[in-house]
C-alpha cells in the first residue's frame, strides 16, 4: 500500500528532444529536494521515507533513463549520462540548486552531478554507491544477481514468468515485495543490465576524479559488506580521503537498502545532514 505522501506526488514529464524523463513532485513545502532511485528501481522506491520529506520540502523523485515510465534509449546507460539527465533536469524542471539523495545508481549519478555541476547542488547523499564495484567484479553479487535476471528477461517473458523468477530468486520478498520487483523489472529496459554487466555503463568514468571535484558538501552512507553493500570498508575510506566536504557513517546492521530497511533512521539522518545547510 502506497503511503499518502507517495499519493499526493503528481506525475510529469519532461521532454528532451525525442525523449522524456518521468518524474513526480510533492507540494511546495520548502526547499527542492531531488531524490534518484537505484538501478533497476522506479521513484516510487522512496515511498518508504517520502512522509519524512514532504511536509518542510518541494520534493521531486524522476525514474531515471529507461526505468519506470521514462524513455528508453539506445544502448545509452552510461553513468555520465544519467547524471547529465539531471543537470537537465534541474533546469528545466526546478529551476534552482537542490539537496539530492541517490541511492546506489542513484549515487553515482548524484557524483556526478556534483562534480560536474556544483552549481546546481547544495548538498548531496550518497547511499551505499558502488563507487568502485568494477574493482571487485569478478564474482561480485549483483554481478551474479543481473546476469541471471537478464538471461529471464531476453527471453521477452509475460509478467507471470517475470513474477515467477522474482519469488525463487528472492524468497524473503512477501507478495506484494514480489509484484512490486517484478513491475519494475518488466519497466526497466533490459539493457540497463547489459551494459552494467559488459562494463560499458562506466567506461571512462573515473570516480577518484570526480569525488576530488564533487564540492558541495556531502554525506556518504555505507551498509554493512556482509549483509549486500556495493561499498566495501576500503573504498568507503578512498572515498572519504577524496571527498573534499563530506561526512561517513556506516550502518553495521544494514544491507544495501538503508532507506527502505530503516526508513525513519535514514530520513532523520539525512535531515540532520541537509539542515545545516538549508539554514546556513
Amino acid at each position: 500500500m502506497k503511503s499518502k505522501s507517495t499519493e499526493e506526488m503528481r506525475e510529469s514529464k519532461l521532454l528532451i528532444g525525442d525523449r522524456h524523463i518521468n518524474y513526480a513532485v510533492g507540494p511546495d513545502n520548502g526547499p527542492p529536494m531531488l531524490l534518484l532511485h537505484g538501478i533497476s528501481g522506479r521513484w516510487e522506491d522512496w515511498d518508504s521515507v517520502l512522509p519524512f520529506f514532504t511536509p518542510d520540502w518541494h520534493v521531486y523523485a524522476v525514474d531515471l533513463r529507461g526505468h519506470g515510465k521514462s524513455s528508453w534509449v539506445n544502448n545509452d546507460y552510461h553513468w555520465r549520462q544519467y547524471a547529465l539527465d539531471q543537470m537537465e533536469f534541474i533546469e528545466g524542471v526546478i529551476g534552482e540548486s537542490v539537496f539530492v539523495v541517490g541511492h546506489s545508481l542513484g549515487g553515482v549519478t548524484a557524483l556526478g552531478l556534483n562534480a560536474e555541476r556544483t552549481d546546481l547542488v547544495r548538498g548531496a547523499v550518497y547511499e551505499d554507491p558502488p563507487l568502485f564495484v568494477h574493482q571487485r567484479w569478478e564474482g561480485n553479487q549483483f554481478r551474479l544477481r543481473f546476469t541471471v535476471t537478464l538471461q529471464v528477461l531476453d527471453t521477452n517473458p509475460d509478467f507471470a514468468t517475470v513474477l515467477a523468477h522474482v519469488k525463487e530468486t528472492n524468497p524473503d520478498y512477501d507478495d506484494a515485495g514480489s509484484q512490486d520487483r517484478a513491475e519494475k523489472l518488466m519497466a526497466m529496459d533490459p539493457d540497463v543490465f547489459r551494459t552494467t554487466l559488459s562494463g560499458r555503463a562506466r567506461a571512462n568514468w573515473r570516480s577518484e576524479d570526480l569525488l576530488q571535484q564533487a564540492q558541495a558538501p556531502g554525506l556518504l552512507l555505507q551498509a554493512e559488506p556482509s549483509l549486500g553493500s556495493a561499498l566495501f570498508d576500503d573504498e568507503a575510506e578512498k572515498a572519504m580521503e577524496l571527498l573534499p566536504r563530506a561526512e561517513h557513517e556506516k550502518w553495521n546492521d544494514s544491507g544495501h537498502g538503508m532507506h527502505s530497511s530503516f526508513p525513519e533512521r535514514f530520513a532523520d539522518r539525512v535531515l540532520r545532514f541537509f539542515d545545516p545547510i538549508r539554514n546556513g
